[in-house]
């Protein structure tokens, strides 16, 4: 449970608008009105009991650690409060960009313009490490599916094969990724697949169909194309990094322009000076 504690003003009779006093630290007070709630989930009264309790106890601490630390602190560090006020500040400044951002930014990227930007800055899409092309059946062993079929659907792909080894993994497959290969590294790759940790590089995952095993699961796979490490990564292997960087990029002109506009209207407006 996730506490978040009131700072209660001093009282000077027992009993005040938000009740009675339940606690006391230094100054600050803790009322009724302040627990309500805590506990009230709980499946027996004597839980709602110790609940209260320990809200009560973590209070009490809480407050008299931060008694200590405002009475040491305001000797040695005398911009605690610019500090606190600057982070208010900023906190409310990214906020208030954040609901503008939610409500007026266009978020929706089309192919073209993911494209266009992969076109443009392609070298700035270096492989880090070798990725493959991959598509992928993954069953249970305890089926004793034969598999003839699947891999003759797997191998030779139409429509129709296409629509058959659909029906097969709904029927049978724990995980499987069929409709266009994706684009794996290897971490990816023995994070799905039962494969030695060696260099992709070496590996015969281009152009490739294997059947692969360990002691769960059976898999097929189809190793459609590789791109090595030191290449220009495909394009679909960073497409939500493009997106990422494309929204990012009018997060920024927008908020730019926000205020810009907000600077522009005060100042017809009068609404600062400088002397």
């Amino acid at each position: 449970m996730t506490l978040t504690f009131n700072s209660c003003s001093t009282i000077t009779n027992n009993k005040t608008e938000q009740g009675n006093p339940i606690a006391r630290v230094y100054e600050k007070y803790l009322y009724e009105s302040d627990v309500e709630g805590v506990g009230k989930g709980a499946a027996k009264p004597e839980d709602s009991v110790l609940a209260v309790k320990n809200y009560i106890d973590a209070w009490i601490r809480h407050n008299l650690i931060l008694h200590y630390a405002e009475e040491n602190l305001s000797e040695k560090n005398t911009d605690l409060e610019k500090q606190l006020t600057d982070y208010r500040e900023s906190l409310t400044v990214f906020y208030y960009e954040k609901e503008l951002i939610k409500q007026k930014l266009d978020t929706v990227v089309d192919e073209q313009e993911i494209t266009d930007y992969y076109k443009k800055y392609i070298d700035n899409f270096e492989l880090k490490t070798a990725v493959s092309k991959m598509r992928y059946v993954m069953f249970p062993k305890s089926l004793k599916i034969k598999t003839d079929s699947a891999t003759v659907w797997m191998k030779k792909q139409n429509e129709v094969n296409q629509s058959k080894l659909r029906n097969f993994c709904i029927d049978n497959a724990v995980k499987y990724q069929i409709s266009d290969s994706s684009w794996f590294s290897i971490d990816e790759l023995t994070s799905i697949l039962p494969l030695e940790e060696n260099n992709l590089d070496n590996a015969p995952y281009n152009k490739s169909y294997q059947t692969m095993s360990d002691s769960a699961y059976q898999y097929l796979v189809s190793f459609d194309d590789l791109k090595l490490k030191g290449n220009a990564a495909p394009m679909q292997y960073v497409r939500k990094d493009i997106i990422n960087i494309i929204l990012n990029k009018r997060k920024l002109a927008y908020l730019s322009t926000i205020h810009n506009s907000i600077y522009e209207d005060a100042l017809q407006n009068k609404k600062f000076e400088t002397y």
